[in-house]
């Protein structure tokens, strides 16, 4: 199905099952497809999975002048008042979770049952005070460090073929180029969305991965030591950046404990 914004960009999205809502959200240069593995957890524990693509990325409409993630933050608010979502659970991976921690930044009186972030540090860029950025970029490097983007393995030991066998047909037929997606990269990474968590008062799981070539998990237990009223973390071992693909098992289990408790 399709959704129309403000500005004219047509969303692509899904919606399975009844129930109370989760919302997926993908990363840069990422597919909806990404959750395949979760989708059938959720309907069977009862609950309504909704799933997008993010402008400029698969199904949904490129935006030519993209050079922001607010597009993208409020592309999430006005799906959700679009489908009518009463208190949805909000579970993003890398940028898709920068986008929540946006939507919890910006739109503060939306009702939220919680939020899951998966691998995504608040802050990407690298200070003496802050070392648990983007890999080893800072605000003198991060332009050059995420154009080249170098040889770095995303995942720990790849992704299973059940994932891959729905990804493939959407990057055939919807191809994303990562250059001319670039000012996304860049706004996204300059980004400090700390504040926010500081203060964020729904329940807040952190994910990291052990093997993340990206980032150092630690960042995860500063926040929640920062706001440990509303921040959790759990850490999955034996996983790179995507880790609901890599570790799924493990990876839903901390994901149903997590929505039980806070039904």
């Amino acid at each position: 199905m399709d959704f129309k914004t403000s500005d004219g960009i047509r969303i692509n999205y899904y919606i399975y099952g009844t129930g109370k809502p989760v919302v997926l959200i993908h990363g840069f240069g990422g597919y909806q497809q990404i959750w395949c593995l979760q989708i059938k957890n959720l309907i069977q524990q009862g609950y309504q999975v909704i799933t997008y693509d993010q402008r400029n990325h698969g199904a949904s409409t490129r935006d030519e002048q993209l050079d922001s993630i607010e597009p993208l933050i409020k592309d999430l608010y006005e799906l959700l008042n679009h489908l009518h979502v009463t208190k949805p659970f909000l579970i993003g991976h890398s940028m898709g979770a920068s986008v929540i921690y946006g939507f919890l930044s910006y739109y503060t009186d939306f009702p939220l049952s919680g939020v899951i972030a998966i691998d995504q540090s608040p802050k990407m860029l690298n200070t003496i005070q802050w070392p648990y950025g983007y890999m080893d970029v800072t605000r003198a490097s991060y332009k050059l460090k995420l154009k080249e983007h170098g040889n770095v393995r995303e995942t720990l030991n790849g992704v299973p073929s059940q994932v891959i066998s729905k990804l493939e047909p959407e990057k055939e037929m919807f191809p994303f180029v990562r250059a001319e997606n670039l000012p996304l990269l860049y706004d996204h990474a300059k980004r400090d969305w700390r504040p926010t968590l500081e203060k964020v008062n729904i329940p807040t799981l952190l994910i990291t991965a052990n093997q993340s070539p990206y980032f150092n998990g630690k960042f995860a237990d500063v926040m929640r030591q920062a706001n440990p009223q509303f921040i959790s973390h759990q850490a999955i071992d034996q996983s790179g950046h995507v880790i609901m693909a890599e570790q799924a098992n493990k990876f839903n289990k901390i994901m149903d404990n997590y929505l039980q408790e806070h039904q």
